[in-house]
């Protein structure tokens, strides 16, 4: 009887991390099997997961690009790594890496006029690429200086380079944004008939599609949502905001949807820019720009901040957590090529402290996040919120006591600083060291932050507060004074709004008059025209 042999199966390279696919590549490539290279391409098709997809034929662009093989060797690996960049940009020319990519290896072939039309191609798309700027500029500096790598390529390498060339011609003729892509706008409500109108208005003619789920109003919410064309689901609620929120994801439509609340509005002013945005399917989600109106109606403070509100509609986007729900998680982090940074911008009304006193917003928040730590749940960003309601209602001690909790447990994560509300917490925790008057701690602390977040001028005017409550004026007027020279900190640290601004001068004129020098209090001694 013959014997059959058989061989263990290997692992699929499709799911293989990125420094195995990279180790593996180059080892292809050190010893010139160029057709084991170009395999690997067809095994990472296979993986069924779109972000592993996308890093591995990333991986295997830069494992070509970064290849040191003899110069032999060399022109017929950079040949097959970008006819496999640009077989992947003709099944998706909507690509700014591949383009970026597939271009730099055609420059180093000395196909300039290819590489040129699919810089300018990733530029088009994506203007903030990194380094596709720069490739244009080092392209059009070998062209000033007359280098042409063409002549020193064998001679059946050229030929096969420039038979590539109407490819790419009619692959960047193909990279613009999508057309014709639907937005669909999400929304949880409950007795909003206040603020719901004014959220609808500015946005029910931008968008598609409006599925709203309401979870038990007792006004005319309903009513009005269905008067603006939405879709209302009822929804019993269960003390969970993610359950509400996804009963809404699975019913929207769109290529795209926007989750907001109802007590926010879009900006009219980039309602074309939103519609723009739809055609952007090199990406996964956007951001907007959310300007977080606080305090009272008349003292006009307000925190801005960057917010993920808009995504691809696909199954696996989901919210999770009972309040503060969360999303961004869901998405691919270690891939910022993917997120579009912010163009559009929306206005929160819903921390004003009118809104929140008459909805007692802080009451049940608060009751909803103790529930979850009775539970058992304890991460840092159930503490950061837990903190952030119990200052919100004036508890200065259990705010501080969540905050300082949350702040050691990030710290046993490695990757720590790299969450989004980290610098939020680290300016709320130095806020309630101060408010609880153990000023060193706070100063220490906000030292720490400004180091980890360049920038952050919140952090150096609590320093400036902290001095000022313990009598050192000077010093405080020193530190503002430099708050002054940074401005405002970038939105990303969801800065409070002034304080390198008016609000900072304010300090200042509130130091100059503890001083007795009520002349300097006057606005144009501050400056206050220069910053108008």
């Amino acid at each position: 009887m013959a014997l059959r042999l058989t061989t263990a199966s290997a692992p699929k390279i499709a799911r293989r991390s990125p420094a195995e696919l990279s180790a593996l590549a180059r080892t292809y490539l050190g010893r010139g099997d160029v057709a084991a290279y170009t395999a690997l391409f067809a095994d990472v098709a296979e993986d069924t997961d779109q972000h592993r997809r996308f890093r591995g034929r990333l991986t295997l662009l830069e494992a070509a690009m970064g290849n040191s093989a003899p110069p032999k060797v060399l022109p017929k690996i950079l040949l097959a790594a970008a006819r496999s960049g640009l077989e992947l940009l003709e099944q998706e020319a909507r690509e700014p890496m591949f383009l970026n990519y597939t271009g730099v290896l055609f420059y180093e072939l000395g196909g300039l006029k290819p590489a040129e039309q699919l810089f300018k191609a990733a530029k088009r798309l994506d203007p903030d690429l990194p380094h596709v700027s720069r490739n244009l500029d080092q392209l059009a500096r070998r062209r000033r200086q007359h280098v042409d790598v063409l002549r020193s390529l064998p001679r059946q390498i050229a030929l096969e380079l420039g038979e590539l060339d109407k490819r790419v011609e009619r692959v960047v003729g193909r990279a613009k944004p999508a057309d014709g892509l639907r937005i669909s706008l999400a929304m949880i409500v409950k007795d909003e008939e206040e603020m719901l109108p004014r959220s609808l208005e500015a946005i029910h003619d931008v968008v598609d599609e409006m599925v709203i789920v309401d979870t038990g109003s007792t006004d005319r919410t309903v009513e009005i949502a269905e008067s603006y064309g939405a879709k209302v689901l009822h929804q019993t609620w269960t003390g969970d905001f993610a359950d509400a929120r996804n009963v809404s994801l699975d019913a929207v439509t769109g290529d795209w949807f926007i989750y907001l609340d109802a007590d926010e509005v879009l900006v009219r002013e980039d309602a074309e820019q939103l519609r723009s945005l739809a055609g952007h399917v090199w990406r996964e989600a956007i951001f907007f720009t959310e300007t977080n109106f606080t305090g009272d109606l008349e003292d006009g403070t307000a925190v801005h901040h960057n917010a993920l509100r808009m995504f691809r509609n696909r199954p696996e986007y989901r919210f999770e957590g009972r309040i503060h729900e969360q999303i961004a998680h869901k998405l691919p982090s270690s891939m910022p090529e993917r997120i579009e940074q912010p163009t559009v911008r929306i206005e929160h009304y819903g921390y004003l402290g009118a809104v929140r006193d008459a909805k007692e917003k802080s009451r049940r928040n608060i009751e909803l996040l103790e529930r979850q730590q009775a539970e058992g749940e304890m991460s840092p960003f159930l503490c950061f919120n837990l903190g952030s309601e119990y200052a919100a209602s004036g508890d200065a001690q259990a705010a501080l006591d969540q905050f300082q909790q949350a702040w050691d447990l990030l710290r046993q994560d490695s990757s720590w600083s790299d969450y989004g509300y980290v610098p939020s917490l680290t300016n709320r925790l130095v806020k309630a060291l101060r408010t609880n008057k153990r000023y060193d701690e706070a100063v220490k602390r906000a030292g720490q932050g400004l180091e980890i977040f360049p920038g952050f001028t919140d952090l150096l005017l609590e320093q400036a507060h902290c001095a000022r409550e313990q009598g050192d004026l000077e010093k405080a007027a020193e530190i503002v004074q430099e708050c002054i020279r940074m401005g405002d900190a970038p939105s990303r640290y969801s800065p409070m709004v002034g304080c390198g601004s008016y609000l900072a001068l304010g300090v200042l004129a509130d130091i100059r008059r503890d001083q007795g020098d009520f002349a300097e209090c006057l606005p144009g001694a501050l400056g206050v025209a220069r910053l108008l």
